[in-house]
């Protein structure tokens, strides 16, 4: 337990180190070292992190003519595509280990007048269940979705499909726990297959909506489906 606890703080880690300097300095100010929740709240409070608005593009244009069904948003943070997936139909559960995140979520959700379900949880304690999501979506989760791997598969349904966004290793950036930043070589390969059949695979220099936006980066896309 205690590794593995070490395992997601070095993820956390990693997802802050692209955050605005001051950013950082914020979310870190007064906060116990493992309080994951403390740092997400400040990061998400911050009035100026560069938190895309919009969906993700990779996760728009994958569900794009699919037929809707249920889906989790694994670290939903201000409900951006937990929204959009709720406007085109689809039964959504977002989860984020951020209370202020999640109360973002509902104000807009309220706004639009959309339904989401949001749950305050950190996702290694979150009941993924058995065979019972269409759609998982983990973009610019980091380490987060290797580590949960077993338990998001499991939890996808015959033909579900699971979008994964983050940066790639060479994106050159060192974390805040003085590691890489980004997957490794292969590391989603790696941890899905065999389990899930991989549809689409790319690694790509592109715009990421996670981090420094206004350049592009070495990013990792994957598109896999259970059965």
């Amino acid at each position: 337990m205690q590794n593995s606890n070490r395992l997601r703080r070095r993820a956390l880690l990693q997802s802050l180190a692209l955050l605005p300097a001051a950013a950082v300095a914020a979310s870190q100010k007064s906060s116990p070292p493992d309080d994951e929740r403390a740092v997400w709240n400040r990061v998400y409070t911050y009035d100026t992190a560069r938190l895309a608005p919009y969906p993700n593009r990779f996760v728009a244009e994958i569900v794009q003519g699919r037929k809707p069904g249920r889906a989790l948003d694994v670290g939903m943070g201000q409900g951006r595509n937990s929204l959009f997936l709720a406007r085109l139909g689809w039964d959504v559960t977002g989860v984020d280990i951020s209370d202020k995140a999640i109360d973002l979520a509902h104000q807009e959700a309220t706004r639009l007048g959309l339904k989401i379900n949001c749950v305050v949880a950190d996702i290694a304690a979150f009941d993924v269940g058995k065979a019972k999501w269409d759609l998982i979506v983990g973009v610019y989760m980091g380490r987060l979705i290797l580590f949960q791997a077993a338990a998001l598969t499991q939890g996808l349904a015959s033909g579900g499909l699971l979008v994964v966004e983050h940066y790639r290793r060479d994106v050159g950036r060192v974390s805040l726990s003085g590691g890489q930043l980004g997957y490794p070589v292969n590391a989603l390969l790696e941890t899905f297959v065999p389990s899930l059949r991989i549809v689409r695979y790319e690694e790509v220099l592109d715009f990421p909506d996670w981090g420094d936006q206004g350049e592009r980066a070495p990013l990792v896309r994957m598109l896999s489906r259970k059965g």
